[in-house]
């Protein structure tokens, strides 16, 4: 059965500015409402939530430069001498640095009620599994954001300033240890400010995250109009091709550019309806803007920890089934690689999931119609619909 759905119509109608709280956001609003009606799925919820863009605005771009202020501080303390306080500080400065993802991670949805308070909405479309036993189902969640961000520097960029404060603050704070104490013990005569010079380059690179304000430049075709289109699609095609073992979710988020503060809002309301053991989540997200292939990211880390055995396993069997040529491959993400999306607040309950994209122009004027393949977007339509299907099939209930 064909689909009436047209994707390719759609990326191009959601090509607009959309920055959270904007108007361009309520647009969007407005658009996926019309085409929901459109495919008559008149079963959806619309869920509002509260945020505020403090994380986002303020506490990712201060924290590298604090990270540099301190290696200035500890410059000065040594300058008249307080050794025990730069050994002290200097320790601190190792955790900041050398844990800044993990602390991140912790402060991101902890700071929901400072600042200007902002509402926006998820859209929540659930087809429930054929299966009369709702004990003996699995649930897979697709999380697709319609929001759209530009920032001043590119993201590339964004990302060595978080890691040279993290390899730049850890080997600092190890040098100005290992010199200090050398000194307290007598070992060296004195200790030459002069050596430490570079942390001025540091802090100087670090302060530049001040200047990368956010702003509402990106038509955010690939980040992230195709992975909603994507979402449509396979709304239209299970609306009328029913699952036998899977309740079927598609939760459209909002606020994932300032904080993914739409997953967070989801599954912090309904995480108690989801046993982590029969839940899976789909996390697409710059689908289609590879001219050449999409990407699985699977694991991340050092040693390698896979986001799902279960979701990976499924793809690679998909994919050596050979029956169509998806043109996916699956990423590795290193150790010391900051990388957010909307899986970030299903980390702390332990669910499996799986991130989809590909290599994109986001967070710039750069990501709009021009930087997006619809071919490729319909490949991944074709995997993400057949890999549904594949995991509803190989369901087993374990007791």
């Amino acid at each position: 059965m064909s689909n009436k759905f047209d994707c390719n119509e759609f990326v191009k109608k959601l090509s607009f500015p959309r920055l959270p709280g904007s108007d361009g956001e309520k647009k969007a609003q407005e658009l996926i409402e019309s085409e929901l009606k459109a495919l008559n799925i008149d079963h959806y919820k619309k869920e509002s939530f509260i945020y505020t863009r403090f994380f986002m605005n303020f506490l990712l771009r201060i924290y590298s430069f604090l990270v540099g202020m301190q290696m200035i501080f500890l410059i000065i303390l040594l300058y008249f001498r307080l050794f025990y306080l730069v050994i002290l500080l200097a320790f601190v400065l190792m955790i900041t640095a050398l844990f800044s993802r993990e602390i991140r991670k912790k402060i991101q949805f902890k700071f929901t009620k400072i600042g200007k308070k902002r509402t926006s909405v998820n859209y929540v479309v659930e087809f429930p599994a054929n299966h009369k036993d709702k004990d003996k189902k699995q649930n897979i969640i697709v999380f697709a954001h319609y929001d759209s961000i530009s920032m001043s520097f590119h993201p590339i960029f964004d990302g060595v300033i978080f890691l040279f404060s993290l390899v730049g603050g850890v080997i600092f704070s190890l040098h100005i240890i290992f010199i200090t104490t050398l000194y307290i013990l007598n070992m060296i005569p004195s200790i030459e400010l002069i050596q430490f010079f570079y942390a001025f380059f540091l802090a100087g690179f670090y302060s530049l995250q001040i200047f990368n304000k956010r702003h509402n430049k990106s038509f955010g075709t690939a980040d992230n109009a195709t992975a909603v289109a994507n979402s449509f699609y396979c709304i239209d095609y299970f609306s009328k091709n029913s699952l036998e073992n899977t309740n079927l979710i598609f939760v459209l988020t909002g606020a994932e550019e300032v904080g993914d503060y739409g997953a967070d809002s989801f599954i912090k309301k309904h995480y108690t309806e989801f046993n982590i053991s029969n839940t899976f989540f789909f996390i697409p997200d710059t689908v289609g803007a590879n001219k050449e292939t999409n990407l699985y990211a699977y694991a991340q880390g050092l040693p390698k920890k896979q986001y799902s055995p279960v979701i990976k396993k499924n793809i690679e069997e998909l994919l050596s089934a050979g029956q169509e040529s998806y043109k996916i491959k699956p990423l590795y993400i290193p150790p010391l690689i900051h990388f957010s999306t909307d899986h970030a607040p299903l980390k702390p309950f332990g669910y499996e999931f799986m991130i989809f994209l590909s290599n994109a122009p986001i967070h710039s004027e750069k990501d709009n119609i021009n930087n997006y393949h619809p071919k490729m977007l319909d490949d991944f339509n074709a995997f993400l619909r057949d890999l549904i299907i594949l995991m509803d099939k190989n369901y087993k209930y374990k007791t």
